[in-house]
């Protein structure tokens, strides 16, 4: 018993000074918890913004518009239709309910009144959520008004030139998520190449050090370039997903977002001694981006004290400008946001990682 008791403690202890094997033991299942516990276990809290426009002065179409108006997880806006679609596509509503004139007039003489619902096929909890809510507010006020069948129908239409699938708007959270796994798992290379000292070699020859650094990043944008191109072609070859906007803008967005993920990767790997140290640290920028980017799961079914931090992720700029661009998804941010922002994280990450590196 005795070999077999130290042979067990001197397996604890390895263990326990092995802290990339702590990490992935118990960092990383905690990380999972917290992040689905803070996503699914508030969703009644969600709010929709809900563009109302109202071109019937009848009391039925009053009363119609007080029953939406008085649904909980609505923040209704009432305006115009021209604009309240302008607000639509820039991202600022999630819906908008039009009440046509002779709404009234219509259900008074026996008929049914028509409702029209605009609204973003990209947005699936718009799809699952709101427009079953909306659905049963007008079986609810049909049988309020007449107890016997319903008498408002809805006219639901996406504002998407085409019909569009799931996997559509997939597709480019995929390829964004991909964009920033290559960029930031840039940071493994050049912290095995300082612990060889290959980086103290290079760095003690005449070639400039810049031209070395600049290098590894057009190296990784070439990368980025065939990763995004082998993505949207499967996308397009096996799911018909087909690229809806601008090549040289969708190319150009490619790039950013590639370059500041890059440079993202160079700052973790001026702070990363070991490769063991830098992959705890990979692993800690890499999930909530991925989880809380917007890729898997919609923004606007975010907890509120989570927002912040979904605003500040570069992923979420990222995939929103793609999404945009090769399907016309509607904005949460226009494309000067998610450039700006984009840009910010590269000249930022930028900065610190030219002042922070270490070349041994």
């Amino acid at each position: 018993m005795k070999p077999f008791a130290s042979l067990l403690v001197a397996n604890l202890k390895e263990f326990l000074r092995d802290r990339p094997a702590l990490f992935w033991m118990l960092a990383f299942p905690l990380i999972f918890i917290l992040l689905f516990g803070f996503i699914f276990s508030e969703g009644e809290d969600i709010q929709f913004g809900v563009g109302l426009v109202v071109e019937d002065q009848s009391p039925i179409a009053q009363g119609f518009a007080e029953a939406l108006k008085g649904i909980p997880v609505f923040e209704t806006t009432e305006g115009e239709q021209d604009a309240e679609l302008a607000a639509l596509r820039d991202g600022d509503r999630r819906a908008v309910i039009v009440v046509g004139p002779g709404f009234g007039e219509s259900i008074a003489a026996g008929g049914t009144g028509n409702v029209e619902v605009y609204y973003d096929l990209s947005q699936t909890t718009v799809v699952q959520v709101l427009l079953p809510i909306l659905r049963k507010t007008a079986t609810e006020f049909s049988y309020a008004v007449t107890q016997t069948q319903p008498v408002v129908t809805l006219s639901e239409e996406s504002i998407q030139a085409r019909n569009l699938r799931y996997i559509d708007f997939f597709v480019p959270g995929i390829l964004a998520m991909a964009l920033m796994q290559l960029g930031i798992f840039s940071a493994i290379p050049l912290v095995i190449q300082r612990q060889n000292r290959i980086l103290k070699r290079l760095g003690a020859t005449p070639l400039p050090r810049r031209t070395i650094v600049a290098s590894s990043v057009v190296f990784r944008l070439i990368l980025s370039v065939i990763q995004a191109s082998v993505i949207i072609l499967v996308g397009w070859a096996v799911f018909r997903v087909e690229v809806g906007g601008n090549w040289l803008f969708l190319a150009g967005m490619v790039l950013l977002g590639a370059a500041t993920f890059v440079v993202i990767g160079y700052l973790v790997a001026a702070f990363a001694r070991t490769e063991e140290s830098a992959m705890p640290l990979l692993m800690v920028i890499q999930f909530p981006m991925m989880f809380l980017g917007g890729v898997f799961f919609p923004v606007e079914g975010m907890p509120d004290f989570l927002r912040p931090v979904v605003q500040a992720i570069p992923l979420t700029y990222l995939g929103d400008s793609l999404r945009q661009i090769m399907v016309g998804a509607s904005a949460f941010h226009s494309h000067l946001v998610n450039v700006a922002v984009l840009g910010g994280w590269l000249v930022v990450c930028l900065v610190l990682s030219v002042r922070f590196f270490r070349w041994e």
